[in-house]
């Protein structure tokens, strides 16, 4: 069961995959409107990752400027993907040269968007966040490394130094209250 905090339509992808294609042929205002459309969920990944807002806006704007530099290689696909990875990447490059290791505040991430990012207004995610507000700090913690950071078991271990058992009894625990609060919203 995935869990995304951030929905993304269809028609956000089409354009974020159009933006990148018209980058590709040096179209500037196209970098522009990317930046318009889908900073705050970058930004996101980089918070996630870097705990720090004002890292995450440096790793953010260095995201930018790979996405510039290499959009040439992208060839359509999930643009969304490709960006989010681009940002995922260079956080974690940044963490590791700087070696940077913080305690995450994963409460503060339902905040990030500006009032006109409909993404957080959905029911969904409105539904998602209520029902993850319901797991203890930890819990949170862990689905949102495995979930949102795409980290491994081990990964999540290492960041939260607990055992690699603890961890998955965590997860474990997490989703199934995640399956019961989210079944029951559904059922309403």
């Amino acid at each position: 069961m995935l869990i995304f905090l951030f929905v993304i339509t269809d028609e956000e992808r089409s354009l974020i995959n159009d933006l990148l294609n018209r980058i590709k042929n040096g179209d500037e205002l196209a970098l522009e409107q990317l930046y318009l459309t889908a900073s705050g969920r970058m930004l996101s990944v980089a918070l996630g990752i870097m705990r720090n807002i004002d890292l995450a806006k440096d790793v953010l704007q260095d995201s930018f400027i790979k996405i510039a530099a290499n959009c040439d290689k992208f060839f359509g696909g999930n643009g969304y993907a490709w960006i989010c990875k681009i940002v995922k990447n260079t956080a974690l490059n940044k963490r590791a040269s700087e070696k940077i290791r913080t305690h995450s505040d994963i409460d503060s991430f339902f905040d990030l968007s500006d009032d006109e990012d409909f993404s957080y207004n959905s029911d969904n995610t409105i539904i998602i966040k209520d029902a993850m507000m319901n797991l203890s700090s930890k819990e949170r913690h862990a689905i949102w490394l495995k979930y949102y950071n795409e980290m491994t078991v081990r990964e999540i271990a290492i960041e939260l130094d607990l055992p690699k058992s603890t961890v998955c009894d965590i997860i474990l625990r997490a989703e199934n209250k995640l399956k019961e609060l989210l079944k029951d919203k559904n059922t309403n």
